[in-house]
């Protein structure tokens, strides 16, 4: 794993298990405190030893979206038990759902524009990122892809569909809504992570301006 990224889930852990010992020292005695605090114990145990980041079981490097999602991951999905897959599966079906229910709506109409898409994700949840959002007679359009795969993009994703949306709303020059959308975006990404996009307006005048942030 990359030094930032080890950087970065480093800091996490270390916040986790703050948080955990003041919980510890206020609440009464409880064992699934006291049993997260070991987890978050272990992780920096090995991440010390160099063994971070490997399966247990197989040794091999834990998938990456995984661990950046999850730093208590220990199994690679080769070694996951039946109801740690089944669970697994649940979580991708509902972030699926979660997902394509933010899509935008199909054959959208407005402001004289006519609007068509076609989304199709390698996998149940990407980072695959597609929007229309129409405002005051104009019409703002995204197209983007975060950085990485799985849950983990699929969560960045969904952050930068609801920092959009946000935005359109304060009638904010293009150019200064994407400034501000990359400062919002870069202070919660994971390390390592990005994004690239297009994000364009359409007048109702014909026009369309375009900022290309990479994409």
């Amino acid at each position: 794993m990359a030094t930032l990224e080890t950087a970065f889930l480093h800091d996490q852990l270390e916040e986790r298990k703050r948080r955990l010992q003041a919980a510890i020292a206020v609440a009464p005695p409880n064992a699934g405190l006291a049993g997260l605090l070991h987890e978050v114990d272990s992780a920096l145990a090995r991440m010390a030893k160099g063994s971070y980041g490997l399966c247990q079981e197989c040794h091999e490097p834990v998938e990456q979206d995984r661990l950046l999602a999850d730093p208590l991951v220990r199994y690679c999905l080769d070694h996951l038990t039946v109801p740690e897959r089944a669970a697994l599966q649940r979580d991708l079906d509902l972030a699926s759902e979660v997902q394509r229910n933010l899509l935008p709506q199909a054959g959208l109409r407005t402001g004289g524009w006519e609007t068509s898409y076609h989304y199709a994700p390698v996998g149940p949840v990407s980072g695959d990122y597609c929007d229309l959002i129409p405002s005051d007679g104009q019409l703002f359009f995204v197209l983007g892809d975060v950085s990485g795969k799985g849950v983990a993009a699929s969560m960045l994703m969904t952050q930068l569909h609801a920092l959009f949306r946000s935005l359109t709303g304060m009638a904010l020059p293009l150019g200064q809504m994407v400034t501000r959308a990359n400062r919002v975006f870069c202070e919660s990404a994971l390390a390592g992570q990005y994004a690239t996009l297009v994000c364009g307006q359409a007048k109702h005048t014909g026009e369309v301006e375009i900022h290309n942030a990479g994409h």
